[in-house]
């Protein structure tokens, strides 16, 4: 990570926050949606300040991107989104082990 970088990471951000309350999808997306107005207004805050932030959020569907990209343009910041190219089988993995 760049210096002057703040990580933001939605599943500790979620499991601090509602602990042993997310057991299902459907858990999780009600949640997260709680969740995304604090977000945004704290990563709008740390980017007025000049402090790069790296968010660690799914953006799978065009409605994530797009929220990702408003966030930033609100502020005047520029957007750099980065996406992993893995397996199905790895992600499912993955997703597991969060569980």
């Amino acid at each position: 990570m760049e210096r002057n970088t703040v990580l933001i990471s939605e599943n500790e951000w979620l499991s601090t926050l509602y602990p042993n309350q997310i057991n299902s999808f459907d858990d999780y997306i009600k949640f997260a949606a709680q969740l995304r107005p604090l977000i945004k207004s704290h990563v709008q805050n740390i980017l007025k300040t000049g402090t790069n932030v790296v968010m660690g959020f799914p953006a799978n569907t065009k409605k994530q991107r797009e929220w990702f990209n408003c966030l930033c343009e609100e502020v005047n910041s520029e957007t750099e989104l980065i996406y992993l190219k893995i397996s199905n089988e790895l992600c499912l993995k993955q997703l597991a082990k969060k569980n």
